[in-house]
């Protein structure tokens, strides 16, 4: 998308326009953009865009609920590409049924929700050996690079067995993956490097089967998963692996980071929270997810002719469907505009920063883990903690993610002791 993208606009676009404008435009808080574009036209053709921009709840859920009949991801949920992925990057949420179906059912296989919740101790304490650095460097740190970035690629690093020189080349190129996002032409620029990264970590799957199914990191369940006697290619036990490893770097980082931000700016509920820690840390972390989720939007592809809330769509249009939009809507959510970390998310309609039915975040068990674990051992230590005035910085460019590039702290000592051992 170039700077003059208003230009080409479709035959018969509507003369109402979307005001959020991701490529140009990006507002460090587009809450009130989003707002006009759900009330006027929460499913229209953006010449921004060059796609159908759906911002209603309602209208994702449809959207979520004709996934993959009428809709499909192999042109990829993050680029608008004009043609299918190849085959060997069809994953997760950019596969379609029946390969979809049997990556998720592999996968799962390999990394059970026990198998995360086993990882609480190893969690607990890498938040713990984190804060012990920040608070023997100074009463001052960047939140992204010191802790929320750390507290992913830790993560990410135990659960696949990552040597250090590894995990940090690797960690460095999902970097490099979420800036690919920002507009097509960087996208181009970088791909060389991530096809790289591919060969790189297939290298790594051949390596890890080689050696047999004895290890327990999660490359090697993966190489050895079965149903009834079906394994994952090499080429796709890599692919997943690198759709995990940027997904997982990003995202989860980014739900740390946004949910300190909107904490620190609203010092009722930050004042709330300090009181119930631990009461409130589950409802805190979902309410993060609503309010200023890791995932702006998304692309996808229309398959066949369908309409979305009385809109039509003919084969082949774009569409990308506004996540925060649809997470502040005011018909999905009392008080949406408002940061409540208490809400009682037993009652309301989930939130749609996971996704909903088939491609429901498959990582969400241990995205949960980090999140409780990193915020709660944050705010138990450093009781003090606020942002650093003055240090506004802005938001990754692009109109898929939302994410802090970073976001300076400071912190009123005594800071408390580690709870974890």
């Amino acid at each position: 998308m170039t700077e003059n993208a208003e230009e080409f606009a479709s035959p018969g676009a509507p003369a109402t326009q979307p005001v959020f404008k991701p490529y140009t435009h990006k507002a460090d808080f587009p809450w009130e953009e989003l707002a006009q574009d759900r009330s006027r036209c929460p499913v229209v053709h953006s010449q921004h865009l060059d796609a159908v921009q759906i911002s209603s709840y309602k209208a994702m859920l449809e959207v979520q609920q004709k996934v993959p009949v009428a809709f499909t991801a192999t042109y990829s949920t993050l680029w608008p590409l004009e043609e299918p992925l190849s085959i060997d990057k069809q994953v997760f949420a950019a596969a379609d049924p029946p390969r979809h179906t049997r990556q998720r059912k592999l996968f799962v296989k390999a990394m059970s929700a026990s198998r995360i919740q086993n990882m609480r101790p190893f969690s607990e304490r890498l938040a713990d050996d984190l804060l012990d650095a920040i608070i023997a460097g100074g009463n001052t740190f960047d939140l992204v690079t010191t802790y929320s970035r750390k507290i992913s690629e830790g993560h990410i690093g135990e659960l696949l067995g990552l040597t250090d020189d590894i995990r940090e080349h690797f960690l460095h190129l999902s970097t490099l993956f979420e800036l690919s996002t920002s507009d097509p032409e960087t996208y181009q620029t970088l791909l060389p490097q991530m096809d790289e990264w591919q060969a790189q970590l297939a290298e790594m799957v051949r390596e890890r089967r080689a050696a047999g199914p004895d290890s327990d990191d999660l490359i090697t369940q993966l190489c050895f998963a079965e149903i009834d006697g079906d394994r994952l290619a090499e080429f796709e036990v890599a692919a997943l692996i690198r759709a995990m490893i940027r997904a997982g770097n990003t995202t989860t980082a980014a739900t740390i980071t946004n949910t300190v931000a909107a904490l620190e700016r609203h010092p009722e509920q930050k004042a709330k929270y300090l009181a119930d820690i631990e009461g409130l840390t589950r409802s805190l972390v979902e309410e993060g997810l609503r309010y200023d989720g890791p995932v702006q939007g998304l692309w996808r592809r229309c398959k066949e002719a369908t309409t979305i809330q009385g809109y039509p769509l003919a084969p082949g249009d774009r569409i990308f469907t506004v996540t925060t939009a649809a997470n502040h809507d005011p018909e999905a959510y009392d008080r949406s505009e408002e940061f409540i970390v208490d809400r009682d998310w037993k009652k309301l309609p989930p939130h749609m920063s996971f996704g909903w039915g088939i491609h429901h975040c498959i990582g969400v068990n241990l995205a949960r883990l980090e999140c409780e674990t990193s915020l709660s051992a944050l705010y138990r230590r450093l009781p003090g903690l606020r942002l650093r005035p003055g240090t506004d910085t802005p938001q990754l460019p692009g109109p898929v993610f939302r994410n802090w590039l970073s976001l300076e702290m400071e912190f009123t000592p005594p800071a408390l002791p580690r709870t974890s051992e």
